[in-house]
């Protein structure tokens, strides 16, 4: 089921996650985490609060994300496993927007 949404371009995806930067917030399924937005590859990455170690499947994943949420406005992350390892963490960024 299509969602109505309206298209969101990869440089709004940037601006979100600089606008939770260091905050912490809370996958679907409650685990914590905080975002931060790379200056070298210009991407977002996570670092889950239970490990502590950022990660980042790159740019090029975070705009097939982009992509796909702009095909079907799903806030499912399992929507999103063919395109991103950070699939959940992206949905709960998309889910913080209008908070």
């Amino acid at each position: 089921m299509l969602a109505d949404v309206s298209d969101m371009t990869y440089d709004e995806l940037l601006a979100l996650a600089r606008r939770f930067e260091g905050r912490e917030l809370e996958t679907v399924t409650g685990r914590k985490f905080t975002v931060g937005v790379s200056r070298a590859e210009n991407c977002p990455f996570f670092t889950p609060a239970l490990s502590g170690y950022s990660q980042t499947d790159g740019r090029k994943a975070a705009e097939r994300f982009v992509e796909r949420y702009n095909q079907i406005g799903s806030l499912r992350p399992s929507d999103y496993s063919g395109v991103t390892r950070n699939a959940s963490y992206l949905v709960a960024l998309l889910a913080e927007r209008d908070r």
